[in-house]
C-alpha cells in the first residue's frame, strides 16, 4: 500500500514526540509528564503501523514490546570484558585502598599525583546490563554472565522507558558525540526494580500462593529471566547507567556520567566528586542513613579515580578494576542460631513471638533477638528452636528472621508449639474474631473475620496492664516524666499500682523504700504526676489505649465529640458519621466504652484528679481552612507534633498521604517518598521557611 508524505511525516512526529515524553517523565523524572499526554499519541501510532506496516522500524515506541514470547536465552559474547569491584567495610580498608593505589601512581609517572580525586556514586542494588548500540540504534541488552559471556536479553530491557532505543543526538553540539552515531557505542548501567512496585507484585504473588521475593534485586533478576516481554513490562523496571566502556570515553567519569545523560540515559542525579577520603567517608555516612529514601536499594557507595589517564595507568587485577572499589554499608543481613523462642505480650494483649540467637552483627550492631511475627508465620518458615537462620534488620525495627537453613540440620531441632496457656498470668490464648455487618442495620453478620495474631484472653493479665500504662505515661498520651519501663514494671511487681489510675494516688512516701528511688527521685515523679494530671481529651482518648485508635483519631473524636460523657455515650452511627473513622474503630469505641470495667476505670481516673481541659473548638474560618498538608523529612524549627499543631490552630488539616486533594507538602531535611509522589500529582511543595512564612512566623 502507498503511504503518503503526509503518513510519512505524521509517524516521524508522533514517535519523536512520544520519545520526548518518555524521555522527560523516565530519565528527567518531570513530574507534568502524565498517561493522558502520552497514551492517545501511542494509539494513533500502533493504529498507522498496523495501517503501513512498512513504516515500522526498530527504534519505534511500538516496538518495546512486540513478538510472541522467547522460547530461551541466547548466550552473547562481550566485545569488552566486565569486571567486578573489590570490597571495602571499613575506613581502614579505603585508607589502604588509596594508598596502594598511589603507590603503583608513583611507580608507573615518577611521583604521587597532586591532583587525584574521586567520582562517588551510589552502589544500587540490581542486575549489571551492558548495551550496545550501532549507528545509534540499541542493537544487543545483555547480563553480566562470566564476564565473557552473557545472556541476551534485548527484549526484555526494551521494555524498560528509561533505556533509549536511539541515542539522542539532536541537541547535542560536540561533534565527538554526533560521530557516536556512526559507531559501536557499549553502555553499562543497573536494571531495577522499585520498592513500592516489588511490594505490590508480592501482594498479588501471596494471593496465588507463589513465593514471595526476598529483595527488588531477586525481584529484578527474576523479571528479566521471564521469556514473555509483556510482564516484564508490566513490571516496569528502570536502568540506571553509569559507565561508557567502549573506545574514546571522556576524560574523567564526571564527564563521562553528564555525557551519559546528555545521549539520553538516565543517570543517578546523587554522585559527587571528592578530593579526599573524609569527603568519601561524609559521602558514605550521609547515603548509610539515608538510603531508604529512594526507590531503588543501595546497598553502598562506588568509589572510582575521576581522572582516566589515571584509571589507564593503574589497570586491572584479574577480576576487577584497581582505580575503583565498592565501600559496602554494614551488613543487614546475617546467619545464626536460634537458641530459644519465647512469647512477648503487648498491650493489646497479642502474643509475639520472640527468637533469641547466638550474637550476630547486622548494621553495625550485634543482635541477639530476632521477631518471628506470629504463629503463622512460625508455620510458613518451617522454623524450628536450634535451626540456623538468615536474619534482616531494616531500618531501626526489632531483626526479623526471613529465612532457614534447612541444608545445616543436625537433626536435634525442636518444633515450636503455640501457646495454649498465657506464659505470664496462665491465662486462656487464642485468636480473636472481629464480626463484620452492613453498615446501618442490625442485620445477621455476613462473616468472621479471626485474627492472624493469638493473644491472651485474660483482661487482666499483668502483661497487657503493664502495656497499657506503659502506653498511658508516653508523648502522645499523659507524658509523664522519670517513667521508664523499669520503673512501671518495679511498681506493679511491689503492688503499688494495678493500674495506670493509681499514679495519681502516689506519694513520695510510697516511693523512697524502693530500689532506685531516693527521697529526692521519689518527689521528682511525684511532682511530675501531678503536673500530669490536666490534660486534653485528645492525650486522654489516645492514653485509654483502644484498640485501632491512634493519635490523629483521638483528635478527631475529640473535636466532633468535644467531651468526654458525648463520646463515652455516643452511638455507632455517630462515630462512623465521622470522616476516616470505619467500622473497625467504631466497633472498638462501641465495645470500650460500653464495658463496665472500662467505665469504672475511666471514673477512677477522674476520681484521682485527672482533669480533662476544654476542646479549643477549630476555627473554621482560619486562614488556613480547607486546606489539607503533609508533612515529610526532619524540620529544624519544630517538631512534626508541633508543626501539626501549629496547622490545625490555623483551620487547616494534616494527612499521612499524599494525593490530589492535597494543598502542599511540607518538606524537612531527608524528605521520603512523599516528596516524589508530590512531583508527580503536580501537588505544591514548601521548604521549611515557606511553611514558616504561610504560618506567620
Amino acid at each position: 500500500m502507498a503511504v503518503s508524505k503526509e503518513v510519512q511525516l505524521r509517524v516521524e512526529k508522533l514517535r519523536a514526540q512520544i520519545d520526548d515524553l518518555r524521555y522527560r517523565y523516565h530519565v528527567l523524572n518531570e513530574p507534568g509528564i502524565t498517561d493522558a499526554m502520552y497514551d492517545p499519541l501511542m494509539k494513533e501510532l500502533r493504529k498507522l503501523e498496523e495501517e503501513y506496516p512498512g513504516l515500522i522500524t526498530p527504534d519505534s515506541p511500538t516496538q518495546r514490546v512486540a513478538g510472541a514470547p522467547a522460547e530461551k536465552f541466547e548466550k552473547i559474547k562481550h566485545a569488552v570484558t566486565q569486571w567486578s569491584f573489590n570490597d571495602a567495610f571499613s575506613e581502614e580498608d579505603i585508607k589502604d585502598w588509596e594508598e596502594r593505589i598511589l603507590k603503583i601512581l608513583e611507580k608507573s609517572l615518577g611521583q604521587r599525583p597532586s591532583d587525584l580525586d574521586y567520582v562517588c556514586e551510589l552502589k544500587i542494588d540490581g542486575l549489571h546490563i551492558i548495551l550496545t548500540y550501532e549507528n545509534g540504534f540499541l542493537k544487543t541488552a545483555a547480563t553480566r554472565g562470566n564476564g565473557l559471556v552473557g545472556e541476551n536479553v534485548t527484549q526484555n530491557i526494551k521494555t524498560i522507558e528509561s533505556v533509549p532505543l536511539k541515542i539522542k543526538l539532536s541537541d547535542v553540539r560536540n561533534a565527538y558525540m554526533r560521530s557516536l552515531q556512526s559507531e559501536v557505542l557499549i553502555v553499562e548501567g543497573e536494571a531495577w526494580l522499585g520498592s513500592s512496585m516489588l511490594q505490590k507484585i508480592n501482594s498479588e504473588r501471596k494471593k496465588i500462593g507463589e513465593a514471595l521475593f526476598a529483595n527488588p534485586r531477586n525481584a529484578a533478576a527474576g523479571t528479566l529471566r521471564q521469556l514473555n516481554a509483556k510482564i516484564v513490562a508490566e513490571r516496569k523496571l528502570c536502568l540506571t547507567a553509569y559507565d561508557i566502556s567502549s573506545a574514546h570515553a571522556p576524560e574523567t567519569q564526571e564527564a563521562e556520567l553528564k555525557m551519559l545523560r546528555e545521549l539520553g540515559f538516565k543517570t543517578d542525579i546523587h554522585w559527587k566528586v571528592c578530593n579526599n577520603l573524609e569527603d568519601i567517608f561524609k559521602f558514605h555516612q550521609f547515603w548509610q542513613k539515608n538510603k531508604s529514601s529512594q526507590e531503588f536499594w543501595i546497598d553502598g557507595v562506588v568509589i572510582k579515580v575521576n581522572q582516566k589517564r589515571y584509571q589507564d595507568a593503574l589497570g586491572f587485577t584479574g577480576k576487577a578494576p584497581r582505580w575503583a572499589i565498592a565501600y559496602k554499608f554494614p551488613a543487614e543481613q546475617g546467619t545464626t542460631k536460634i537458641k530459644e523462642v519465647y512469647w512477648q505480650i503487648g498491650r493489646t494483649g497479642a502474643l509475639t513471638p520472640v527468637a533469641l540467637m547466638e550474637p550476630v552483627k547486622l548494621a553495625g550492631t550485634t543482635v541477639t533477638h530476632a521477631t518471628l511475627h506470629n504463629f503463622d508465620e512460625i508455620e510458613r518458615l518451617g522454623v524450628k528452636i536450634g535451626d540456623s537462620v538468615v536474619v534482616e534488620k531494616a531500618g531501626d525495627i526489632i531483626p526479623k528472621v526471613v529465612r532457614v537453613l534447612e541444608k545445616m540440620r543436625a537433626g536435634q531441632e525442636k518444633i515450636i508449639h503455640a501457646p495454649v496457656k498465657c506464659p505470664l498470668c496462665g491465662g486462656e490464648v487464642g485468636r480473636r474474631g472481629a464480626v463484620s455487618a452492613p453498615r446501618g442495620g442490625e442485620t445477621p453478620p455476613l462473616r468472621q473475620e479471626v485474627s492472624v495474631a493469638l493473644y491472651c484472653l485474660n483482661k487482666n493479665c499483668f502483661a497487657q496492664e503493664l502495656g497499657r500504662i506503659i502506653h498511658f505515661v508516653s508523648k502522645k498520651s499523659f507524658d509523664i516524666d522519670h517513667l521508664g519501663e523499669k520503673i512501671i514494671e518495679q511498681l506493679v511487681n511491689e503492688g503499688i499500682i494495678k493500674d495506670a489510675a493509681d499514679l495519681f494516688t502516689l506519694t513520695a512516701g510510697d516511693l523512697a523504700p524502693l530500689d532506685r528511688f531516693g527521697a529526692k527521685s521519689a518527689e521528682n515523679l511525684v511532682a511530675a504526676v501531678a503536673q500530669a494530671k490536666t490534660i486534653t481529651l485528645a492525650r486522654f482518648i489516645n492514653a485509654l489505649g483502644i484498640t485501632h485508635v491512634g493519635q490523629e483519631t483521638a483528635e478527631d473524636l475529640a473535636q466532633n465529640f468535644q467531651t468526654l460523657d458525648k463520646l463515652m455515650n455516643a452511638r455507632r452511627e455517630d462515630y462512623t458519621a465521622i470522616y476516616g473513622v470505619g467500622e473497625k474503630v467504631t466497633g472498638s469505641l462501641a465495645a470500650y466504652f460500653t464495658d463496665k470495667n472500662n467505665q469504672k476505670y475511666i471514673k477512677k481516673l477522674l476520681g484521682n484528679g485527672v482533669v480533662i481541659a476544654k476542646v479549643e473548638i477549630k476555627k473554621t474560618g482560619g486562614k488556613l481552612a480547607d486546606q489539607t498538608f503533609v508533612l515529610t523529612g526532619t524540620l529544624e524549627s519544630m517538631s512534626r507534633d508541633e508543626a501539626k499543631a501549629k496547622i490545625k490552630a490555623l483551620g487547616g488539616e494534616v494527612s499521612e498521604s499524599v494525593s490530589a486533594k492535597t494543598t502542599a507538602v511540607i518538606i524537612g531535611d531527608n524528605p521520603g517518598s512523599k516528596l516524589q509522589k508530590a512531583e508527580k500529582l503536580e501537588v505544591k511543595v514548601l521548604n521549611e521557611n515557606e511553611f514558616q512564612k504561610l504560618l506567620g512566623v
